[in-house]
């Protein structure tokens, strides 16, 4: 049934003029519940990984910020307190996820291992070894002709070879 349904929706999408002709039908076949919603984040549930929508005087709450539910792994998009969000319907449950934000105010990566925390603190150490050594390059005079910079540096970041 649910294909027969899906084979007639493909055929009037096919024909339909307007995008909220496109989402009146899928919400039809899809049991009147919208599929997309374009709200503002109301509230953000950083332990959850979850939020309010608030879409036109109606509040969602318990938005997903990422798709699957349980374990530490994966990427979470955590979206800034009133920006604008699209927030798309999951399969044929009650819940929704947040596939866009227009105003970003951190992103999560983790492995479920920890090693992307590591990872995360071995660049901040690289970052900061750029940073000293463009500042001593500021300040050398740079004598030219081919002579040697006289400038001592010393990495903190430890080398790749080595275990993160």
């Amino acid at each position: 049934m649910a294909t027969a349904a899906f084979a007639g929706l493909l055929n009037y999408a096919t024909m339909a003029k307007t995008h909220n002709d496109i989402r009146n039908q899928l919400e039809q076949a899809l049991k009147g519940q919208p599929v997309t919603i374009i709200g503002r984040v109301a509230k953000v549930n950083e332990s959850d990984r979850t939020c309010d929508i608030d879409n036109d005087g109606i509040t969602i709450y318990g938005v997903r910020l990422q798709s699957i539910v349980g374990g530490n792994g994966g990427v979470v998009v955590y979206p800034s307190v009133g920006s604008q969000a699209l927030c798309l319907r999951i399969e044929e449950s009650d819940s929704y996820m947040v596939v866009s934000a227009s105003k970003i105010d951190k992103v999560a990566i983790a492995d479920g291992t920890g090693k992307t925390e590591d990872l995360i603190g071995w660049m901040a150490k690289v970052n900061a070894d750029f940073q000293t050594l463009q500042n001593l390059l500021s300040v050398s005079p740079v004598a030219g002709n081919g002579a040697a910079l006289g400038i001592a540096f010393t990495p903190q970041t430890p080398s790749v070879t080595s275990p993160i």
